[in-house]
């Protein structure tokens, strides 16, 4: 970590621009997403009168608590009282971390986990099925399909296990191998995988349909401004004269991922404005226009596009570079920034800024509205766009009036 903070405090700091929420009822047995990155100096506090009460607290209860020797030592219950601290500040989005728990933070921002790649849920007929498998991980290299159903771990059935129950048999040391029995049609496999790294893609594509291109963006994190980059360009090269964006379910992300995203596609504007505790005066943040996209696009959003992918959304709006179709977005115009407390010791992530769209607008729970308001199809409505882009794209309602509006502006 560098020196980044007066008085010789380490600041390693993560701009978080991210709706954390649960939105499946999957159990993913890789791990959840979080969010960004930046530095700014942090001013070095003084000692604090009020730590007294706290030495005061420990000493008291080390001296006179009857079970004392049965108590937690002093270091758990000062992380205990760190965690409630922070959490009685009553903001949703601000917290601490003890140091290990930041290090799982800091993996959830880069998209890297431990595991075999896999989402996974516990159907009505028995065994655990795969919802999903992640590509390029040990699941998908080992030839574990989506609608696989595990009936076995290490040769212990799970038929009547819950799903939690199941993905501990799962998990394992990394580098070992666990063995599936897998249930795939009439077809009984075992299955060997590896368990190791697993980096989740946030980019995902379709191949261009009548000269209309389409990109997912699952969230603004780890290497999504590479891989937007580099699917952007297979999707040009292969001849896509239109394309559609996806950020519908996206929960934010990065601030410098969501920028350098902006920057790839728009003209030279402004993309956002951030201004608050840490940030003074307002920082703006432009396109340079070094590369731009010059077909016509459309920005697919929704109730679960937040934070990060409201930045995107209302860049795209207000420099009128593309058209939004869809519903109101979530709402979360705020940025919370991370930092070290104390050497070794752990972390706080606080709300300390707010973010502007280019026209100045403030959308905080208020969230961006899009150009053509079409709600979902009910039924597709109520899946994740992972699974309405594989199974039910003729009830992508959404999707479907993006592409009949792209047509109509390449003349299709």
């Amino acid at each position: 970590m560098e020196n980044n903070g007066k008085g010789g405090i380490k600041a390693w700091q993560v701009f978080v621009l991210m709706l954390l929420s649960a939105l499946l009822s999957a159990v993913v047995v890789v791990g959840a997403l979080s969010s960004g990155a930046g530095r700014f100096a942090i001013t070095e506090r003084g000692t604090d009168t009020d730590a007294t009460l706290i030495s005061r607290l420990l000493s008291e209860i080390k001296d006179y608590y009857y079970f004392s020797d049965k108590a937690p030592q002093p270091k758990e219950l000062l992380r205990t009282a760190a965690h409630e601290l922070v959490k009685k500040v009553g903001d949703p989005y601000s917290e601490y971390f003890t140091v290990d728990e930041f290090v799982d933070f800091q993996d959830n921002i880069n998209g890297n986990f431990k595991g075999i790649g896999v989402v996974v849920t516990k159907p009505e007929v028995g065994g655990i099925e795969v919802l999903r498998v992640y590509e390029g991980c040990p699941a998908d290299e080992a030839g574990v399909l989506d609608g696989d159903v595990i009936t076995k771990v290490n040769g212990v059935s799970v038929l009547d296990m819950d799903a939690d129950a199941a993905i501990d048999l799962i998990a394992g040391e990394d580098g070992s191998t666990v063995v599936l029995t897998i249930q795939r049609g009439t077809e009984l496999l075992s299955v060997p995988v590896a368990r190791g790294d697993v980096h989740v893609k946030r980019v995902y594509t379709e191949p261009a349909q009548d000269g209309i291109g389409y990109i997912r963006i699952d969230s603004f994190t780890g290497s999504a401004a590479e891989e937007f980059d580099e699917a952007l360009s297979e999707l040009l090269e292969g001849g896509a004269k239109a394309l559609v964006i996806d950020i519908r379910n996206n929960p934010g992300g990065e601030l410098n991922t969501v920028v350098s995203i902006c920057d790839r596609i728009l003209p030279e504007c402004t993309i956002t404005t951030i201004e608050g505790k840490l940030v003074d005066p307002p920082k703006v943040y432009k396109s340079t226009a070094e590369k731009s996209l010059d077909i016509p696009y459309a920005v697919l959003i929704n109730g679960d596009s937040a934070s990060a992918s409201e930045i995107f959304a209302s860049a795209v709006q207000d420099n009128k570079a593309g058209t939004l179709i869809g519903t109101n977005t979530f709402g979360k115009g705020i940025v919370q920034t991370t930092w070290e407390v104390l050497p070794g010791e752990g972390y706080i992530k606080l709300t300390t800024d707010v973010y502007l769209t280019p026209n100045g607008e403030m959308i905080h729970e208020k969230g961006v509205a899009p150009d053509i308001e079409l709600a979902q199809d009910p039924e597709a409505e109520q899946y994740d766009i992972y699974y309405v882009r594989r199974d039910m794209k003729d009830k992508d309602i959404q999707m479907n009036k993006a592409v009949e509006l792209l047509k109509q502006k390449i003349g299709g």
